[in-house]
């Protein structure tokens, strides 16, 4: 008999397979080089709508520039861990980014990687980690990791602040620390963590801690680009803020904020990522330095208003068409709920015909029943190419016919598996 989690990987491996024969996953760009907000995929010319590059820095010429000169003083790779040396321009990144964020930092090679090498050694066997439950994927893999360390594991309702207080009225006394994880702006459904609700709990309960993901808001939102939480709420002493660089700031590797200094060394002297991982590729180094020279001037405010003024007409023109959109939130991501996903694939296909790629979503990022299509916008967009891609979503919408959402299950084995995954998903928080 099939236990639950080879249930749960074959019906992975089913949808995605589905995706990847309909022509909507795993695609390979063919373009020589990139010239505006434009790939092509399959001989077709398309606008892309799922990039996460929100400034448009990623192909800036002075981070290629800053790329370019890195490799050529160091070569394109430095082989070694961190624990032993590290280039000066480490050094001179971390600076940086300590300026931007007001707190100590660290960089990682990826934000994966910086969750694995935070969070086992700030968070210890007989604690309790509030997971919120659409927390980011990498957020959940280093949970299973804290599981099998004894660290207890729960998962809270998404953004339900009451929730979070109630369990932790009902556990404040039973443990030494108490962590909750949590992104800062979602990644799938574009919705913000109500990070000035939660702050208050930080003073009312001295052993709760919060960690955030804010890799999708940091550089686009806030001074100096610092994200979502900072610009809600002050840096608070039990507080931790990771994101990639390879977003908004248009390079590579991920960076770590800190309530303390007294963390950051801890994180610094005993974290796996800072021990036994690699560094930060050289040209990587070199294009987030440039990179974040750009957050601190007066250049930034000018590309975040021309974003904030996208986000507007988008929200507008998707309210004027009446489509169903998860959230409205003021951020570059959004979700147009579908529903079954041979109806958004469809939709998906259909776009891809008139010109436009945009995201798939469906299982396992999302429970069966709930796909849809996910799309972002940068500053390579003009308002033209916004307003073509929503009407367009909304004819392909409108010719797959409304949907009440809730996938058919009539079929025996999608049932069994439907039901399998989600005593795994049970099992497991």
């Amino acid at each position: 008999m099939k236990s639950k989690y080879e249930r749960f990987v074959k019906l992975t491996e089913r949808i995605m397979q589905e995706a990847v024969d309909n022509r909507i996953a795993r695609l390979q760009t063919e373009d020589e080089r990139f010239d505006g907000p434009t790939m092509t995929v399959e001989g077709t010319k398309l606008i892309d709508f799922g990039s996460c590059s929100y400034l448009g820095l990623n192909r800036d010429e002075r981070l290629k520039a800053a790329a370019q000169d890195a490799v050529d003083r160091y070569g394109p790779n430095y082989s070694s861990s961190t624990v032993y040396t590290s280039l000066g321009l480490n050094g001179e990144l971390e600076d940086r980014l300590s300026r931007i964020f007001g707190a100590p930092s660290l960089v990682a090679p990826t934000t994966t990687l910086a969750h694995l090498g935070t969070l086992p050694v700030l968070a210890f066997p007989g604690d309790l980690v509030l997971l919120d439950q659409n927390a980011h994927a990498t957020l959940h893999l280093t949970a299973d990791v804290l599981r099998g360390r004894g660290v207890q594991i729960e998962t809270v309702a998404h953004n339900d602040v009451t929730a979070l207080r109630d369990r932790l009225e009902t556990a404040a006394n039973d443990y030494a620390r108490i962590w909750y994880v949590a992104d800062g702006l979602y990644s799938m459904f574009g919705d913000f963590a109500p990070a000035a609700e939660i702050a208050p709990l930080l003073d009312e309960f001295p052993n709760l801690h919060v960690y955030y993901d804010d890799a999708h808001s940091v550089g686009w939102l806030g001074h100096h680009g610092r994200g979502h939480i900072l610009n809600e709420v002050s840096w608070h002493p039990r507080m931790v803020i990771a994101a990639g660089l390879a977003k908004s700031f248009g390079a590579h590797g991920a960076v770590l904020a800190f309530g303390t200094e007294e963390m950051r060394r801890r994180v610094l002297l005993c974290g796996s990522t800072f021990t036994f991982s690699g560094p930060v590729q050289v040209a990587s180094l070199g294009a987030a330095i440039a990179s974040a020279d750009i957050h601190l001037s007066d250049e930034l405010a000018t590309r975040q208003g021309r974003l904030s003024e996208q986000i507007d007409l988008v929200r507008s023109l998707l309210e004027a068409h009446n489509l169903p959109v998860v959230s409205l939130d003021h951020s570059p991501i959004w979700f147009v709920r579908i529903g079954p996903t041979d109806a958004t694939t469809d939709v998906i296909r259909g776009l891809m015909d008139d010109g436009f790629y945009t995201n798939p979503a469906s299982y396992p990022a999302l429970p069966l029943g709930s796909a849809g299509v996910r799309f972002t916008h940068t500053l390579y967009h003009s308002d033209q190419d916004l307003e073509a891609l929503i009407g367009a979503i909304a004819r392909r919408v409108a010719l797959v016919g409304k949907d009440d959402g809730v996938i058919d299950l009539t079929d025996t084995a999608m049932a069994q598996e439907a039901s399998a995954t989600t005593e795994l998903i049970e099992s497991n928080t």
